[in-house]
């Protein structure tokens, strides 16, 4: 007994200097960067178009009416690689298309729409459509505006026996598990649902939580706002800042602005935003800026009861090295 211990704690080892072996440094640890304000990319999604360039890859093209064209994200310096991912599935299971406005048909908007699981994952499945900004060089402060709108049929979510707390619309990387980058953290801001059973409100919520590796994620932080009922079948601007830092200067603030209300901060936060043990900061160099991504559970819920699970964007805009008006 006591020798197979002894090999099954070898095995153990091994593996484990395997993967850390394995894992590289932050993928820009050694690039120099300035500190300059730079407004990376616009778009209002009017005169645009999505297409296919794989089998679980879509990318956005044309000029759009506001003259920003799209190519801009495939050769900009602080951008590796721009499109949108499912990861798995066919078009009948989700996709990604630019349509009407729901409230002005004559306003052209980005649309996510998943209507079954198709993403496998252990012994259940997920869904998801989502912008990639990968591979990114030297954004170290990353701020955003865009109008969000949740479909009206997602209120049915309230009405759940479930709580919610994995339906997800932004994520920021610093470092990437699937880019094989040593301590990898993430940032992501959700739609939760905080009681089993039918509720009269839903919260948005903000996480940054570690990958523990074997263990799964472990979150570092959380915050979830229930000063503002999320509005369903409604446009609301939503504003984000973020700074690499540890837990002296990381920081996480956003804020939204329904349209029928005023604008309100629902996170300022100052806590790590990046790996306590990280040794070469580089900024987000995995960036999901919009987001639909949630479990085969809820995607089955809404299917079920004839719910549409889709959500629309707008007037889209991201920076580097800017600061929101605080």
């Amino acid at each position: 007994m006591i020798k197979y211990r002894s090999i099954f704690s070898l095995l153990v080892v091994i593996a484990f200097v395997m993967v850390f072996a394995s894992c590289k440094k932050s993928l820009n640890w050694d690039v120099e960067c300035d500190e300059i304000e730079e407004q990376i990319f616009f778009t209002n999604f009017s005169n645009t178009e999505v297409y296919e360039i794989g089998k679980s890859r879509d990318r956005i093209r044309n000029t759009d009416t506001t003259e920003n064209d799209w190519d801009i994200l495939l050769s900009h310096n602080c951008v590796g690689e721009f499109h949108i991912s499912y990861e798995d599935g066919t078009r009948d299971q989700r996709y990604a298309e630019i349509c009407g406005d729901p409230t002005n048909s004559e306003n052209d908007v980005l649309k996510f729409k998943i209507i079954e699981p198709h993403i496998n994952e252990g012994t259940h499945k997920k869904g998801r459509v989502q912008i990639n900004l990968n591979d990114n060089k030297c954004i170290k402060e990353f701020y955003q505006t865009v109008r969000l709108y949740l479909h009206p049929d997602m209120e049915y979510l309230k009405q759940w026996d479930e709580k919610v707390h994995w339906l997800s619309f932004f994520e920021f990387w610093n470092n990437a598990n699937f880019a094989g980058e040593r301590n990898p953290f993430r940032i992501s801001v959700s739609l939760f649902k905080t009681e089993e059973g039918s509720v009269d409100e839903m919260y948005f919520a903000v996480v940054g939580d570690r990958d523990i590796r074997l263990g799964g994620w472990d979150p570092i932080w959380v915050e979830i706002n229930e000063d503002f009922a999320v509005p369903f079948g409604e446009w609301m601007d939503i504003e984000i800042y973020l700074k690499e830092g540890d837990s002296e200067n990381g920081r996480f603030y956003m804020t939204v602005t329904p349209q029928s209300g005023e604008k309100l901060v629902l996170f300022d936060v100052h806590n790590t935003t990046q790996h306590p043990r990280e040794k070469y900061p580089d900024g987000y160099t995995h960036i999901n800026a919009l987001k639909l991504y949630t479990s085969d559970k809820l995607i089955e819920f809404m299917s079920a009861n004839n719910k549409n699970l889709e959500i629309y964007w707008d007037d889209w805009t991201f920076y580097r090295n800017r600061q929101p008006e605080f």
